[in-house]
């Protein structure tokens, strides 16, 4: 079973093909615009007239050549970038990017800084007679409670 699920992982991991004509290509362009009819699908998983549409002109581009990008910026120039599944890496987009990142970093500084000053107050603090007290009291009530069982 371990080998059936590493093959499969292998396979998918594939990156798509960049190059040519292709089903898997065209997929893999498709499934990076979003279907303008549809509410969060995309245009390679919509059946929407519109996307129909979409794939026949990613097919239609295919054949003429056309990389990967100049084909997203197609749809770009078109339909706005609203269009693209990835926002994009640039200017207010870039946001989308590092947002995320900047927040869990700030995070995880934070509990790094908690947690330091938190072991450093319980350096300084030592049991106060009352307390050593009280568990003197419950070892020998334990003690007490197993010698009476046994």
């Amino acid at each position: 079973m371990l080998v059936v699920v590493v093959v499969v992982l292998v396979l998918a991991a594939r990156p798509a093909p960049t190059k040519g004509v292709s089903d898997q290509r065209a997929f893999a362009l498709a499934t990076q615009l979003k279907c303008l009819q549809c509410v969060g699908e995309s245009v390679g998983a919509s059946q929407a007239p519109l996307a129909v549409k979409f794939r026949q002109e990613i097919d239609r581009q295919l054949r003429q050549g056309r990389t990967d990008d100049e084909i997203l910026n197609y749809f770009a120039q078109r339909y706005g970038r609203q269009v693209l599944e990835t926002p994009p890496s640039t200017g207010v987009g870039a946001l989308v990017w590092v947002v995320p990142v900047v927040a869990a970093a700030g995070a995880v500084l934070v509990l790094a800084a908690t947690f330091r000053r938190w072991r450093r107050e319980q350096q300084g603090v030592a049991p106060s007679e009352e307390d050593e007290a009280l568990v003197a009291r419950a070892l020998a009530d334990r003690r007490d409670g197993d010698g009476a069982a046994s």
